[in-house]
C-alpha cells in the first residue's frame, strides 16, 4: 500500500525548474479556473437549510481559529471582503483563504445558486458535462479541440515527457502512435479528440473506483513524474480546521471513494468535465464536486483531480455558518502548480497571492451583492 505522503517526500519527487515570464500567464489561468469554484460555493454554501446544532465553532470562534486580527475580524463585521493567511504544503502549492459575511436569507439564493450551478456566469468555460455512474465515451462528446483545434491536436500528437500537457507515459505512447500511424503531415484532429475523451474516460473511471490512489501521474523530463494525488493529500492535510471540526468531510477527502457519515450528516457529489480556455488554448479538467451538510455547516469542495496542462490539481471549498443574522462564509482555495516551484519559489508565491487576492475578492463582492438583492 502506497504511503501517505508529506511534505518533504513530494518536494523530493519532483524538482521542476520554473519560468519566471510565464508566472502572470499561469495566474491567469488560474484565476480563471478558480472563478467557476468561487461562484458555486457561495451559491451552494448559501442555499441549504442547516441541521441541528453540534460541536462546530461559533462565527467568532471560528475567526479566532483562523487567526484574524481584531481589525480584521471588526472589519468582516462591518461588510469587508478579509483575506487570511494559511500553510502552504509544498513549493508547487497556493493557498489563498477569504472570509465574508452575507446579510442574506438561504430562501432568497436558490436563483443564484442554479445559475452558478449551470456555469452560466463564466465565459472562460466553453463546454462542460455531466458524467455519471461509471462513465461512458459519450459522457465526453462535448470535449473538443476548439479553439485552434489544428495547433492543439499538433501538441498532443508531439507530445513527451514535460509540462507541455499533464500526461503519463501509456498516454504519451498512444498519441505518438496515433501520429506514426498518421499520412505525413497530416492532423487527424477527430481521432486526437477521441484519443483525449479515451484519456478523460480512463482517469475518471480511475478515481471514481480507487480515489486518489487511482489518480495517473505526470510524466516530466528526465524520468521525473508529479503526483496529483500527493498534492491533493497535502491539501487536505494542510487544513487542520477541516480535521477537527469536520472530521467526516477530512475522511472523506482523504479516503474517497470511502465515506463515512455520522448521523444527521448528507453528502451530495456530482462529477463534471470542463473545458477553460486560456490564451487560446483549451483546458480540461475532471471535477468532483462535493456538498456537505454537517449539523449548522455546509460545506461545498470542489477537487480538480486532472488538469490537461497549466496546473497539477486544485481543491476548493467554503464553509457557511450562522452569524446572528448573516452568514459567516469562509472560503480557501489550494491549487499546485509547477510554475511557482523551483528556483526563486519564495518570491513568486506572494506575488502570484497579491495577484489573485483582488481579482477573488471582487467577485465575492459581487456574488454577494446580487444575492443580498434578491
Amino acid at each position: 500500500m502506497k504511503e501517505n505522503p508529506t511534505v518533504e517526500s513530494v518536494k523530493s519527487r519532483t524538482k521542476t525548474e520554473s519560468d519566471s515570464p510565464v508566472l502572470h500567464r499561469c495566474v491567469v489561468n488560474l484565476l480563471g479556473v478558480t472563478r467557476a469554484l468561487v461562484s458555486i460555493c457561495v451559491g451552494l454554501v448559501l442555499c441549504h437549510p442547516v441541521l441541528e446544532a453540534s460541536a462546530l465553532p461559533g462565527a467568532e470562534e471560528l475567526l479566532q481559529e483562523l487567526h484574524l486580527s481584531d481589525s480584521d475580524r471588526q472589519g468582516i463585521r462591518e461588510g469587508k471582503i478579509v483575506t487570511w493567511s494559511a500553510t502552504e504544503g509544498s513549493d508547487r502549492e497556493l493557498a489563498l483563504g477569504m472570509a465574508m459575511l452575507a446579510k442574506t436569507k438561504p430562501e432568497n439564493l436558490v436563483a443564484l445558486f442554479r445559475e452558478a450551478a449551470a456555469f452560466k456566469h463564466v465565459s472562460l468555460i466553453t463546454a462542460f458535462g455531466k458524467i455519471e455512474g461509471a462513465g461512458t465515451v459519450a459522457d465526453f462528446a462535448g470535449v473538443k479541440l476548439a479553439p485552434n483545434g489544428e495547433k492543439e491536436a499538433r501538441r498532443y500528437l508531439e507530445a513527451k515527457p514535460g509540462d507541455e500537457l499533464n500526461l503519463d507515459g501509456k498516454e504519451i505512447a498512444a498519441f505518438r502512435a496515433l501520429k506514426a500511424a498518421s499520412k505525413e503531415g497530416a492532423v487527424p484532429i477527430q481521432k486526437v479528440e477521441a484519443l483525449i475523451r479515451e484519456g478523460l474516460l480512463a482517469r475518471y473511471q480511475a478515481y471514481h473506483a480507487k480515489g486518489l490512489a487511482g489518480i495517473a501521474p505526470y510524466a516530466r523530463t528526465s524520468g521525473r513524474q508529479t503526483f496529483p494525488s500527493d498534492e491533493l493529500s497535502i491539501a487536505t492535510r494542510e487544513s487542520p480546521l477541516v480535521a477537527k471540526y469536520l472530521p467526516s468531510v477530512f475522511h472523506a477527502l482523504l479516503n474517497y471513494p470511502s465515506i463515512k457519515l455520522k448521523e444527521a450528516e448528507e453528502l451530495e457529489e456530482q462529477f463534471y468535465w470542463v473545458t477553460i480556455e486560456v490564451f487560446g488554448r483549451p483546458t480540461y479538467v475532471l471535477s468532483h464536486h462535493l456538498r456537505f451538510q454537517i449539523g449548522e455547516a455546509i460545506v461545498l469542495v470542489d477537487r480538480h483531480y486532472y488538469a490537461s496542462h497549466d496546473y497539477n490539481a486544485l481543491q476548493q471549498g467554503a464553509m457557511a455558518l450562522p452569524a446572528k443574522d448573516d452568514t459567516l462564509v469562509t472560503f480557501l482555495s489550494r491549487v499546485s502548480t509547477d510554475q511557482v516551484a523551483g528556483f526563486g519559489s519564495s518570491v513568486k508565491h506572494p506575488v502570484s497571492r497579491v495577484l489573485m487576492a483582488p481579482y477573488l475578492k471582487d467577485l465575492l463582492e459581487a456574488l454577494r451583492a446580487k444575492a443580498e438583492k434578491q
